[in-house]
């Protein structure tokens, strides 16, 4: 039978975290200061990390050129 870990690994593990992916949906209009404070929004309410990876989305509407 394996040892058991003890609580102060079983901490130590559950505090890893892993960087997630966030998609940004930027307006082929946006600057990049506008793109950079959406980032930034989401890392003030908690929702994202500074040290997650962000996936810039460029759109534009069918009906502008």
């Amino acid at each position: 039978m394996p040892p058991r870990d003890n609580r102060l690994t079983q901490l130590r593990k559950r505090a890893v975290r892993q960087p997630r992916t966030h998609m940004l949906w930027v307006h082929h209009r946006d600057t990049p200061a506008d793109t950079q404070a959406k980032r930034d929004r989401l890392i003030a309410e908690g929702r994202a990390h500074p040290d997650d990876t962000f996936v810039h989305i460029r759109w534009k509407r069918p009906d502008e050129t």
